[in-house]
């Protein structure tokens, strides 16, 4: 399980820091009675239960969204999650959608990667409850954070690196973000996860606004399956630090992947846009971009084999 670099084809594109300082007009509307105390008086949507996991077989994947950028992926021989969290609440930010089931069902997980800090991907609560001395993948700066939480051996990579997890190869790639989880921790790194499992390949974005870095991960893998986050693309602070759904589609072509699952909307209410527009303008620029049959929208909670 060594950590080593990724091969390398010349190019220098690395994970980039968004610009963190707010519009000039962020201050025009008023996020708390907008967005937040509404938020605390809508009732949380979804419904959780027991998930129907099929068997999966070889050369399969299994995909199960569980909600916002937390994915459960199944392969024949291994069970990896992908930012987990089942948390309620970020800070006071009320979940509107409850996870797509509950995780006393989570199967046995084999191994769980981290794209980032942020407290809406990287929950400890969750990582504590679902730890069994199994490995962990986070970006470099993030392991302290989760040395504590009942895993075996953290993994920390820089972009490029990958580390080979049995059956698994897991490659961090860039993204254009920032890491910090709090104010004075900006050495944290971030970014996404390619990975390589049984001649499949998955690709999970992470955060990330849009940025010319997506053509050279394209060209560096081979990419099957894109997960892409279109939401908190409005936020308070009105900077460009996600994606919007336009964008991911632009992201998805330039990465020249075969097929676009969106994530990273409808649990949290991240910024003012509604919960229900991301995948709507999703849709609609995939008809007009002529990939609607790319695009597979996912529903919390029910498993899909590809």
């Amino acid at each position: 399980m060594n950590v080593v670099p990724a091969s390398e084809n010349g190019s220098t594109t690395k994970s980039t820091h968004v610009g963190l300082r707010p519009s000039s007009d962020w201050h025009k509307r008023n996020f708390l009675t907008s967005v937040l105390i509404p938020s605390l008086f809508t009732k949380r949507a979804g419904k959780g239960g027991l998930p129907l996991f099929p068997k999966v077989k070889a050369g399969e994947i299994c995909i199960t969204w569980i909600g916002h950028a937390s994915f459960l992926i199944q392969t024949k021989e291994v069970n990896v999650l992908i930012d987990p969290n089942w948390s309620m609440w970020l800070k006071v930010i009320k979940r509107l959608k409850k996870p797509g089931f509950d995780l006393f069902h989570l199967p046995e997980v084999d191994f769980v990667l981290v794209t980032h800090a942020h407290f809406d991907h990287l929950d400890r609560r969750t990582l504590r409850k679902i730890a069994a001395d199994q490995p962990i993948v986070v970006p470099v700066g993030v392991g302290n954070l989760v040395h504590d939480l009942g895993f075996n051996i953290v993994h920390e990579l820089d972009h490029w690196q990958r580390v080979e997890l049995g059956p698994l190869c897991v490659s961090m790639t860039p993204c254009h973000h920032w890491g910090a989880r709090m104010l004075h921790d900006s050495h944290r790194g971030f970014g996404g996860f390619h990975i390589q499992a049984e001649g499949r390949s998955i690709f999970h974005c992470g955060d990330s606004a849009y940025f010319n870095g997506f053509k050279e991960i394209g060209k560096r893998f081979d990419i099957e399956i894109a997960l892409l986050p279109i939401g908190a693309y409005d936020p308070p602070s009105g900077r460009e630090v996600h994606m919007n759904p336009e964008q991911a589609v632009q992201a998805f072509k330039e990465l020249r992947a075969k097929m676009l699952v969106p994530m990273h909307y409808g649990s949290f209410r991240l910024g003012y846009e509604p919960l229900d527009e991301p995948p709507a303008r999703l849709l609609a620029c995939a008809r007009e971009a002529g990939i609607e049959k790319k695009v597979l929208v996912m529903t919390e909670g029910t498993p899909v084999i590809l």
